[in-house]
Formats: structure tokens, sequence, C-alpha cells
């Protein structure tokens, strides 16, 4: 981060004192990427952006006022202390709020890389046209590639307050997204997949234009299947896609309103005993970590549920301070100006010991899900209840058979936590479609499956 930049921050959190702020905490955030994406073997886009900002908050007249800037220079401060004073005139929060002191150590990870620093115009459009020519080549069913991106990404955090507590990360990631199209005969279907990369040595461009070849291909033909209930195996993407829909369920602030069905549920058994769901703050092969949260709390590794039973939910400090807790390391904003509300980290449930194909030939038969559609729409987050568009493969005799779309899977998914009667081995913390949230594949019996 820019010298000049910590001198501004610095020179506020003195300015604030002297203004009779109690006590005071500046976020400063920034993000740099590029983009580069093709199309007809041609360079279609690029994009360049470098945002940053910064936010203050202290404690006056015994309320937290808030003020923020991407404007930063000198005559900011007098803006800024000006801004949060009127703030303060003007709420009424009952609840004790104050900066914190700090936590005495931090985990350490090396989330930035110096190799991917040398990704510019240059590379990123040589990976994206070759990686878009190499699909286009894969089988001469994929009529076209809609989408192939390449993105460098480069992000700083730095909190400081009043109270001595220093907080710094940087980190950066490369990331490719995939997306095409197949057609035989009259059936045209789509397929699209994105990862995110820590370290250049980790993307290969064979593997990433294989797995979206081939998933594409093997989609055509699909049809939808007479309606029924039966088993089914939600694969790792789809499996994740539902965890993170109602993942705010495990959230206190969710809870403290009335928007949680686990609301004073600690300690009941919730699941079956095979399942773990963990948070998880620093975990290796994640391009997601961060050593703590937006009000510097150290990142720790939090057990939702424990084989079954449900042993915390996720805190901010504000959540913990009601329920007489600590902080979970979960207080998070969606920027310097967003509002501090309550993140997953790393959410996941615990590999299970099984492969898919062992999950295929413990249900022998029943439906692969591969895709759900519609999560804007088809959930209701407080009840757990959901209906949902869906796509996969039948499986019969433990095999992969022949492929299913046009289908909707309705269920409960607190009732999914309780039936879950197996868990793969296949968490891939390198596919970002869901962010922070990550799930194996899971074996569920009597779910109704909707179709022709």
């Amino acid at each position: 981060m820019d010298n000049q930049i910590r001198k501004y921050i610095d020179d506020l959190l003195k300015a604030a004192e002297k203004e009779g702020f109690v006590e005071s905490e500046v976020y400063y955030e920034s993000d740099v990427s590029m983009s580069v994406a093709a199309r007809e073997r041609k360079i279609s886009q690029f994009e360049c952006s470098d945002a940053a900002g910064l936010s203050f908050r202290g404690l006056y007249n015994g309320q937290m006022g808030y003020a923020y800037t991407e404007d930063i220079h000198d005559e900011m401060i007098p803006f800024l202390l000006s801004q949060a004073k009127d703030n303060c005139g003007v709420l009424e929060v009952k609840e004790k709020i104050t900066v914190y002191e700090g936590d005495k150590e931090y985990p350490t990870f090396e989330s930035f890389t110096e190799e991917l620093t040398s990704l510019d115009y240059d590379s990123l459009s040589k990976m994206a046209l070759e990686m878009e020519g190499a699909l286009l080549d894969y089988d001469p069913r994929i009529q076209a590639v809609d989408d192939c991106y390449t993105m460098y990404n480069e992000s700083e955090l730095y909190i400081k307050n009043s109270k001595g507590m220093l907080c710094e990360a940087r980190t950066n990631s490369f990331d490719v997204y995939l997306g095409c199209r197949a057609k035989e005969n009259d059936d045209v279907q789509t397929y699209g997949k994105s990862w995110c990369f820590c370290k250049l040595s980790e993307f290969s461009m064979k593997d990433c234009v294989e797995k979206v070849g081939k998933r594409v291909i093997a989609k055509l033909g699909a049809a939808p299947v007479p309606s029924v209930k039966t088993s089914i195996v939600l694969d790792q993407s789809a499996a994740t896609s539902l965890l993170a829909a109602f993942a705010g369920a495990f959230s206190a602030e969710s809870m403290h309103k009335g928007l949680s069905r686990l609301a004073g549920r600690i300690g009941e058994t919730i699941a079956n005993e095979k399942v773990t769901l963990i948070d998880e703050g620093m975990i290796e092969d994640s391009p997601f970590c961060i050593p703590f949260d937006s009000e510097g709390v150290a990142a720790k590794r939090t057990v939702l549920i424990d084989k079954g039973v449900f042993t915390s939910a996720l805190h901010n400090r504000k959540t913990a301070l009601v329920d007489g807790l600590e902080s979970t390391g979960n207080g998070f904003r969606g920027g310097p100006k967003g509002a501090l509300g309550i993140s997953s980290t790393n959410l996941h449930f615990e590999n299970g010991d099984m492969t898919q194909e062992e999950l295929f030939a413990k249900m022998k038969d029943g439906i692969l899900i591969t895709a759900i559609h519609g999560l804007h729409a088809g959930i209701n987050g407080i009840s757990g209840e959901f209906s949902l568009m869906s796509e996969g493969f039948e499986i019969k005799d433990g095999k992969v058979g022949k492929p299913i779309n046009q289908i909707t899977i309705a269920d409960n998914f607190f009732d999914i936590l309780m039936k879950v009667e197996a868990l793969g081995n296949d968490v891939d913390y390198h596919s970002p479609e869901r962010g922070h949230t990550q799930s194996p594949s899971l074996l569920i019996p009597d779910v109704s499956v909707a179709g022709e």
C-alpha cells in the first residue's frame, strides 16, 4: 500500500482524537483487476479497473458515527470527521458498539503470489485465445464458445484503530471461465464452469477444456424423466449451490431477527451423524483466505454442526455480545462502504470417505443432479423449503446413464441434513461458483422429482 495513504490514515486517527472522538477506526480497501474475453478466435473485450475506498468510524457523545470516501487525500480528514459527527447526532443505537483492540496473534498464510503479478494483457489474451480455440476444436458438435475469459485480480485490506490494532492483508488470484454451446441434430446444450487459482502452476488449460467439453457433449440428448420419489446424488457443484443458498440460516444475525429456523437450537441434533459442517477462515488450497475479518477479529475454525449436533452459529462482535459469546471472526462488510454483517469464510461439509462412483454404487438406481437453477426464487430461506429446476444423469445399477433435464427437485434443506446417507470426498476449493462455500457430493434418499 502507498506510504502516503498510511500517513493519511495516521493523520485521520490523530485528528479524530483532537476532535473529541473517544475511539476511532479506519478501514481501507483497494481492488485492481484486469480481464480479457475471447470470442470467435478474437479478443472481444478488455476491462481494467482500479478502485479504492476508505471508511471512518468513531465514538462521539456515546454514539458510533460513520463516514466514507473514495477521494483519498489530506483534505478528506475534516470532511470525514464532520460527517461522522453528524451521523452521531441522528443515530440512536442501543447496543454498545466499540472498536476492537485486536488479537494477540493472527494466522499467517501466503495469499499473495509474486508470480501472478507478471500477468498482463498479452499473457491473459494468449491464454484466452488458446483456451477458446482448444474448446472449439474439442468436438465438432461444439458450435460456439459463448464465454471465455481470463482475469487477474489483486486486493489490499488495511484496518487501523485508536486502540492499537493494525491488520493488513494483500491477496491476488488468476480466474478463468469457460462456457460453450453444443448441438446435435435439433438438440442444443450449454455448460460453463469457473476456476480460481493462487498459482499459475495450478492452472492446466487442457484440464479446463476437457472438463467443459466433456460435460457439454455428455448433456446432448437430455430429456425429462417421469415424476418419481427417488434417491439422488447432488454432485459437488449442485450440493455447493444448495448449501450456499441456505448458509444464512447459520448466521446469528438471522437468528436474532427470527429469520432462521435454527434459532434457539444450539445443542440439538439437526443432521445425520455423518454430517459435520465447518466454517474455516484459513484452509489449505482455498484462494479465499484472509487472516482477519472486517472488525479485525482473527480468522477461526468454527464447527457449526459436529456429527449432526448444532454446536455454533456464526457471529460478529455485535451478535456475540448479545449472546454473551466471543465473535467467530465472521464480521464482514461488502467493501468500505458496506454495512457490517455476518458472512461465512470457507464454509464446507467435511469430506466423506467415498468417491462419487462409490456413491452411485451405494445408491444403485436414482438420479445424479449436476446443476440446480432458480435459487433466487425457488427457496424459502426461513422454512428450508425448496423447489428447483435441475439437470443431471440417470443412474442405473450404479452406472451413469442417459442425460436428464427439465426436472424439478423439491424437499426441505433441514430435512435433507437429517437424510444425508453418505458424503463424497470431492470438495474442490478451486471452483469459485459459490464463492467461499463448498461441498462434497451428497447421497440423499427419498427426494421428490417432478418430470414428465
